[in-house]
């Protein structure tokens, strides 16, 4: 839905493992990937669930026999309103 954002790895081979750390280095999601897709849609939660933070993140994708790539991911949460009555 519109209010459920996520990213998109692309370009991954069959198996992957994606962890998400915060830039202190503290580890708050990991994501393993074993299928025929060539990508992978994390939700944006941590390892408990909850939806992480807007700010700056760092995604190790590590492969198998062929070793790991470092990216640097800025996220932007939609703010989202809870009305009660």
């Amino acid at each position: 839905g519109q209010d459920e954002p996520f990213i998109t790895f692309s370009n991954l081979p069959e198996i992957a493992d994606i962890m998400i750390y915060t830039l202190s280095g503290t580890l708050i999601r990991t994501n393993h990937k074993n299928d025929a897709s060539a990508s992978y849609r994390w939700d944006l939660k941590n390892d408990s669930g909850a939806r992480i933070a807007s700010g700056m993140y760092i995604a190790i994708v590590e492969v198998p026999e062929l070793g790991q790539k470092i990216l640097k991911i800025g996220i932007i949460q939609p703010q989202k309103r809870v009305h009660f009555e």
